[in-house]
């Protein structure tokens, strides 16, 4: 069967058709959303919904007001393509939904070209032949009449104008005509048949993630999930880290189940679900401690990857939630440094959380990751070589920064430590210590020359300084301003690898320069960690 959009609007209205808090939010871009209104309008399939008819839904999101032993129809596939069809058609949200990202309402219409785009000033105002998509639903919203006099100017309107855009007009407003194929799960499934239907349609083609289809059933289990889970998030946003739900879900399945496979979430109950809740927040909290106050990382910025922190969870999840010395806390540290160094969690993510999440179950946990990441990965040992033409985006840079932090690393023309600048002015930028327009006058082509480019923008070249201090420096040469900082605080140089041999601050040393500030930077990101873990465990 099937059913014409505006008739699915209606039910959406009245909470007929009702989305189940399991369904992830509405992500669709603008693009998709007038993609879907040109494809209507083109007449070409859009795909079809899928439904459950039930008088026991699960959690709705929105909690809308259901009378008990009514029917309601579950939304369980097409809520992205209903959500911008009721956007557009109704000009509000739907009842399931308070906000949301990537509004569409925005969307104007041509009736002259029957072209759709987003409002641009330059390009519509003053025109009236752009309408706004939502005014065309609303009666007497477009006034056709009036829009033809005003483009004919002097020389009258022109009827058979009128007849062309009003044309137009309805084509677009046909739209609500149009009609999606409904197919239904059965209406006396229960909650579980009803979840393995939607994990099958959402299995085919780009539809949910198996973290995505793992929550379905967490908040199947336990309603207030993802409720929890989105408020969590938001206050961790807060204080710089930015993590997202598929984090989080993956950090309860190591707490709860100490596994990396997304099934396993699958049949938990309420009871368990909040339990490991209640711990993993916590834990996270201790977690964001430690990273602030022992390892120098203020931020998600600070790491390439958010997925390391989850065999750390799962490991304190089997230890009462807190490391039990400083010696465990900082071989856990060493571990953390060497896998972002190595990439180890940023290619073939569930293969390596499962083996982490897998040796933290035998005995000396730590000591197993740390062997498990050297027999997969190599050693982490840093090498001048490693450096040389890596950019700020390699873990490296990072690496660098966090070292930087440790020596108490100030900035160069203000004095201010570089760990947690406050304000706009004293955000930490990467400043070149020998310009790039300096190179470039020195021959470098960073346009065209991609080995120039690499060269110039170097790990070996950067430092992190303040906003306030990198506008200070800006172009000069660092033969001028590199004295200048070594006598003003003397204590600045050394910290960040910057050689201290005034000769290698001459344009024509630059190559020689780069050199030594690799090995510098090398020697002292090994230094670094290797203070971290006792002779012995370096050399298994």
């Amino acid at each position: 069967m099937s059913e014409d959009v505006g008739h699915l609007l209606n039910q959406i209205a009245h909470n007929e058709i009702v989305l189940p808090e399991f369904q992830r939010e509405f992500t669709w871009d603008r693009d998709q959303s007038k993609l879907l209104v040109d494809s209507l309008m083109e007449g070409y399939p859009t795909g079809s919904l899928l439904l459950w008819a039930t008088d026991n839904p699960p959690a709705l999101k929105n909690s809308p007001s259901i009378p008990s032993g009514n029917r309601v129809s579950v939304l369980l596939d097409g809520q992205q393509r209903l959500t911008v069809l009721y956007l557009l058609i109704k000009d509000d949200l739907p009842p399931y939904y308070s906000s949301i990202d990537n509004d569409p309402r925005n969307l104007h219409y041509n009736l002259d070209t029957q072209e759709l785009k987003y409002y641009k000033k330059a390009e519509m105002q003053g025109n009236p032949r752009w309408v706004k998509v939502t005014d065309c639903f609303i009666s007497g919203g477009v006034n056709v009449g009036e829009i033809v006099e005003e483009v004919s100017g002097d020389s009258g309107p022109s009827f058979e104008l009128f007849q062309e855009y009003q044309a137009n007009l309805t084509a677009l407003q046909e739209i609500r005509n149009d009609e999606f194929p409904i197919m239904h799960v059965d209406d006396e499934s229960s909650l579980r048949e009803a979840l393995t239907v939607f994990d099958r349609v959402n299995s085919q083609g780009t539809a949910l993630s198996d973290a995505d289809i793992a929550l379905a059933h967490m908040v199947s289990a336990w309603p207030e999930t993802r409720r929890n889970f989105k408020n969590k998030l938001s206050r961790l946003d807060q204080i710089g880290f930015s993590f997202d739900l598929t984090f989080l879900v993956r950090s309860m399945n190591a707490v709860i189940n100490q596994s990396a496979e997304f099934e396993h979430l699958h049949d938990l109950s309420r009871e368990q679900l909040q339990s490991g809740w209640n711990d993993l927040s916590q834990i996270i909290d201790y977690v964001l401690n430690v990273l602030r106050d022992h390892a120098y990382i203020y931020s998600t910025k600070d790491l390439n990857t958010p997925y390391v922190l989850i065999p750390i969870i799962g490991y304190l999840s089997m230890q009462d939630g807190e490391f039990r010395s400083a010696n465990e806390r900082n071989r856990m540290l060493y571990w953390m440094y060497a896998a972002l160094l190595q990439r180890r969690h940023t290619r073939g993510l569930d293969a390596s959380l499962l083996q982490d999440l897998n040796v933290l179950k035998g005995d000396e946990p730590i000591a197993a990751l740390i062997t498990t990441l050297k027999e997969e990965e190599g050693d982490p040992h840093v090498s001048p070589e490693n450096l040389d033409m890596r950019g700020i985006r390699h873990p490296l840079y990072n690496m660098m920064q966090i070292v930087i932090r440790a020596n108490e690393g100030v900035d160069w023309r203000n004095g201010i430590d570089l760990s947690q600048p406050v304000g706009d002015d004293y955000s930490i930028q990467s400043h070149h210590i020998f310009p790039r327009a300096q190179l470039s006058q020195a021959g470098y082509d960073t346009g065209s020359n991609h080995y120039d480019k690499k060269r110039v923008n170097e790990i070996a070249n950067r430092v992190p300084l303040t906003k306030s201090g990198n506008l200070g420096i800006f172009d000069s040469p660092p033969s001028e301003y590199l004295p200048t900082v070594s006598t003003e605080y003397p204590n600045a140089l050394e910290p960040a690898f910057v050689p201290v041999d005034e000769r290698l601050w001459e344009m024509e040393n630059y190559e020689d320069f780069l050199g030594e500030r690799r090995r510098l930077i090398a020697n002292g990101i090994n230094s670094f960690l290797d203070s971290l873990v006792e002779p012995e465990m370096l050399a298994r």
